[in-house]
């Protein structure tokens, strides 16, 4: 493994750690104590050590102090000792899901932060015709992953508040109040995740594209910009959507583990002979430097 695929390699797993942060948006009957504890770790460790994300960093200006200072607000926010969102209890997690808005507010700019990196490398070591498309697949394929996660959540909280929404007007009888626009104020932030997520894709596939409509098509029902199907309900489109986004998921989740894998193992069998080679006195083959790679060029907000 040569070394920019080291590099983006330890970019891949670190939005791996961010995207996964997305589970506790998902209501669950429990959540793995150890994942959570690793997720932990990996949030902060990147910027607290030096690695090829903090090396970024470093070299990035404004843009690379903004998103350490992202990064830190995260970890303290949705990881930390003062967490409100995730905290450790006898019985294992628990977790608030009326803060579903926070983890997106943290974990979608973060995470395009980081695949912008990813893309900026995978253009230098093509420029400098080095052969990253091994890391170039596995990017491709979390990306994808990512997408298809970050949809099922953004989606289900959706729904949900639209459903909330229109119990609220049922209540009022029709008439808009301060419950009814606190629910409204929320649907837009969620709607305008939705097309942050979308704006932000690399993916052009015909299959990513027909669940990105269904996405859309779902948004313009709910907001009075398009009539529902002859014959359907708001519970049906909002059943088949979730169900377009959860078999993109059936297909993206074992193709992305399917390369996942050899990958990092790939990258912890270069530690180990580039360790072996200090030790004997020689160059290692890779130094995981990256101060050949280029800074973050761009700060993404949801």
């Amino acid at each position: 493994m040569n070394q920019i695929s080291e590099v983006l390699t330890t970019l891949i797993h670190y939005n791996v750690a961010v995207r996964d942060t997305l589970e506790y948006c998902l209501p669950k009957e429990t959540y793995d104590v150890k994942l959570y504890d690793e997720k932990k770790r990996s949030v902060i460790v990147e910027v607290d050590q030096h690695t090829p994300l903090k090396d970024i960093i470093d070299r990035s200006g404004e843009n690379g102090e903004k998103l350490e200072k992202a990064i830190r607000e995260f970890y303290d926010e949705v990881y930390g000792d003062e967490s409100t969102i995730i905290k450790k209890a006898s019985d294992g997690l628990r977790v608030d899901h009326a803060q579903h808005l926070t983890i997106y507010r943290h974990v979608l700019p973060i995470h395009e932060n980081v695949n912008n990196m990813i893309q900026g490398v995978i253009a230098d070591g093509h420029k400098n015709n080095l052969d990253v498309a091994d890391a170039e697949r596995v990017a491709q394929a979390e990306e994808a992953m990512f997408r298809g996660v970050a949809f099922l959540t953004l989606v289900g909280d959706l729904n949900k508040l639209f459903n909330e929404f229109n119990q609220a007007m049922n209540d009022a009888k029709g008439q808009p109040g301060p419950a009814t626009n606190f629910i409204q104020s929320d649907i837009q932030t969620v709607i305008n995740n939705i097309n942050f997520v979308r704006q932000n894709s690399h993916i052009t596939n015909s299959i990513y594209k027909n669940m990105e409509d269904k996405i859309v098509a779902l948004m313009e029902y709910m907001t009075g910009r398009r009539d529902l199907p002859v014959g359907k309900r708001f519970p049906d489109v909002m059943r088949e959507t979730v169900e377009t986004i959860q078999l993109y998921i059936r297909d993206a989740e074992p193709a992305f583990r399917a390369i996942y894998g050899p990958l990092i193992q790939a990258l912890l069998d270069q530690v180990r002979a580039d360790d072996a080679a200090r030790a004997e006195g020689r160059t290692p083959v890779a130094a995981g430097s990256a101060n050949d790679v280029p800074p973050t060029k761009e700060d993404n907000k949801a």
